[in-house]
């Protein structure tokens, strides 16, 4: 292990200027990503007394722009300026995230204000993200996809790790819609450090295509690929199921064990841990299974071990313990999953496609996330929470199980390059 941890700081990715500037900026901005959904929570639930149902009409939204802008930004962001796109849309965010507080302050915050704005810090978060995938294999070069992404994954644990935690504190001290304003602090330092990227970027490809002419090549190219479309399938089952699981594990903390905000914190915070080694150890995974039998062993794995998370309802002084352990392997295998199969995306994809590649892949995603969370909110409301929760784990199984039978399964080198797609 510390043979590993020394290898993966002394990388030549930490002498890239422009990747540094990039993580340093991702690993603030998920801080404050951790901080605001928990927040965002704490608002719903404790403020403004919303209902399970309205709950998953309120995670929904967070991701219902994907559904609507998701494949027309790939085309748009692949005539674009990535890093210019990701500056534009972090100071959107920025903004729409201070008006919750201010409204808070003069006692005009509603629940329709805070849908409002989770839409529009979805809208952000689109053309963010499909910026942002696309512009990592520019600065980091395909040779380093592998390391860039498991880097920025790393940011991602650590702002699970610290995130939650912090935040609970913060809702400990502050009124949750106050909390917001840390959120925004950290989004603002995430878009200077990207405003201070000097290298240059490749300028885009122009085409006379329509963007419904461009949609539909991205559409076509994904399709015609025997390497991502049945990947794209199963991801976008196990995305519909973890949508699902993200908006029950805060009710069943909360309600069913009847938690405070600050434990909720904190349970989600040590699961990242596993996160974090996860990041570290990919490569050793790697090296021992190969790209295919990585992805499918650590996404079962890592979904089937949170069946214990609802049974820890039936041993409430072990509770804690309980889905503290299990958020932690599952972490740990999810992030390893998680990096692979971007990295494989990557890899195999050409530069002029990037954008809508990803944007396809992320329509996939988080487009099917809001139909996951109206449908668990409405699950939990018919069945019980601790029994849509099983219901929803036994979805996102099988869906990695699916995994297994793609031709993806079946890469056992490192690299995917010379891989024929």
């Amino acid at each position: 292990m510390a043979v590993t941890v020394r290898a993966w700081f002394h990388h030549p990715l930490t002498r890239n200027s422009a990747f540094m500037h990039l993580w340093a900026g991702q690993t603030a901005a998920q801080v404050g990503f951790q901080v605001g959904t928990l927040a965002t929570s704490a608002i719903a639930i404790s403020v403004l007394r919303a209902s399970e149902t309205q709950i998953g009409v309120l995670s929904a939204l967070q991701t219902l722009a994907f559904l609507i802008v998701g494949l027309p930004a790939g085309a748009w962001v692949d005539g674009w300026r990535k890093r210019r796109v990701m500056i534009i849309a972090g100071l959107a965010r920025i903004g729409a995230l201070v008006s919750i507080p201010l409204a808070y302050v003069f006692a005009t915050l509603t629940l329709t204000h805070l849908m409002i704005v989770a839409a529009l810090l979805g809208l952000c978060t689109v053309f963010f993200d499909v910026a942002y995938q696309s512009y990592v294999p520019i600065i980091a070069s395909r040779r380093y996809i592998g390391a860039a992404n498991g880097r920025l994954e790393a940011s991602y644990q650590v702002g699970h790790a610290g995130g939650p935690g912090l935040g609970g504190w913060l809702l400990g001290l502050l009124a949750p819609p106050l909390v917001y304003l840390l959120t925004a602090l950290t989004y603002a330092f995430s878009t200077w450090a990207i405003w201070r990227i000097a290298t240059p970027e490749p300028a885009p490809t122009r085409t006379e295509a329509t963007l419904v002419a461009q949609i539909r090549e991205g559409l076509a190219f994904v399709r015609g690929q025997r390497l991502l479309f049945p990947l794209f399938s199963c991801i976008a089952a196990a995305a519909f199921a973890a949508a699902g699981i993200q908006v029950l594990l805060p009710i069943l903390v909360l309600r069913t064990l009847d938690m405070s905000a600050t434990q909720l914190g904190l349970l989600l915070s040590v699961g990242a841990i596993g996160g974090i080694l996860g990041a570290l150890t990919r490569s050793a995974w790697m090296k021992h299974l190969g790209i295919g039998r990585t992805i499918v062993v650590t996404s079962i794995i890592g979904v089937a071990v949170l069946a214990a998370q609802p049974a820890a309802v039936h041993a409430p002084a072990a509770a804690a313990a309980i889905i503290a352990v299990s958020g932690i392997v599952s972490s740990y295998f999810l992030t390893i999953y998680n990096v692979t199969q971007m990295s494989l995306r990557q890899e195999i994809c050409p530069p002029h496609m990037l954008g809508r590649m990803n944007a396809i892949f992320r329509f996939a995603v988080w487009g099917v996330m809001p139909l996951g969370s109206l449908a668990s909110g409405a699950a939990a409301s018919w069945m019980g929470v601790e029994a849509a929760t099983y219901v929803f784990i036994a979805l996102a199984v099988g869906a990695s199980i699916a995994m297994g039978l793609t031709p993806a399964a079946r890469i056992r080198g490192t690299s995917a390059i010379n891989t024929v797609p």
